[in-house]
């Protein structure tokens, strides 16, 4: 995956009173939070300039999150920090809030209205995410090595886990005169991998994918995170699921 931007906002001098920090006439909204370190995540997914380029997806993270005050979409996005008015009115409204000295107010505007997030940081990226990527602020890491399901590490509310019937309904269409015996079966293609820690080895399924080519992508990235401090080896295994 080829990143084409990348920023990271965290330093007293970098959120001057009124100032700007983000802006993209793209459409974004809210996609993700984490009890976790208060992360809340926004996307956008737009198409590119140039015909026949990939699309590319923008990550935009503020962490973490103190107050919350946002809309389900926005047609346009331009990010800045409140003014000290602003800042002072907003922990104003929060009586009960304990705020800390680098917590601060990122006001969001779009087409003519605005809203809030106080938070400590804030970040984007805009890149090709992967097929098989959920979100480009939650990579694969070789101390934990599973496969990221959500698009944000941490606690989360577990709306996107699969039932078994649209498990079922993924791998083969639905028979009604077949669900006594399990006379069918689909293969599934598991990335395994081998951590090399001091003294022992540690043998991980990192994720489940439906087809070949997921899971050959996932074990290029995971094979580009083996450093020579923590030597990874990884590879596939094809298991059988009955149906």
């Amino acid at each position: 995956m080829a990143t084409t931007d990348r920023t990271w906002l965290n330093q007293d001098h970098q959120f001057l009173h009124g100032k700007e920090l983000f802006r993209s006439e793209r459409r974004f909204h809210p996609l993700a939070y984490t009890a976790s370190h208060g992360q809340l995540l926004m996307r956008s997914v737009g198409r590119p300039d140039t015909p026949g380029e990939p699309e590319t997806t923008i990550d935009l993270l503020f962490k973490p999150a103190a107050v919350v005050k946002i809309r389900e979409d926005y047609r346009g996005l331009a990010i800045r920090c409140a003014s000290e008015a602003e800042s002072e009115q907003v922990k104003a409204d929060y009586t009960t809030m304990a705020f800390a000295r680098n917590d601060r107010v990122f006001v969001l505007e779009s087409q003519g209205e605005s809203d809030y997030v106080v938070a400590m940081a804030v970040g984007w990226i805009e890149g090709v995410l992967g097929r098989t990527q959920q979100g480009f602020f939650n990579d694969f890491y070789p101390e934990v090595p599973i496969w990221p399901t959500r698009p944000l590490y941490g606690v989360g509310a577990g709306l996107d886990i699969a039932s078994a019937q649209e498990l079922i309904d993924a791998l083969v269409a639905a028979d009604e005169n077949d669900v006594i015996r399990r006379r069918r079966y689909r293969h599934v293609y598991v990335v395994m991998t081998r951590v090399i820690r001091p003294g022992r080895p540690d043998v991980t399924g990192a994720g489940v994918f439906l087809a070949r080519a997921d899971a050959e992508e996932a074990q290029a990235v995971i094979a580009a995170k083996s450093v020579a401090w923590m030597p990874v080896e990884c590879w596939i295994e094809e298991l059988p699921i009955a149906l």
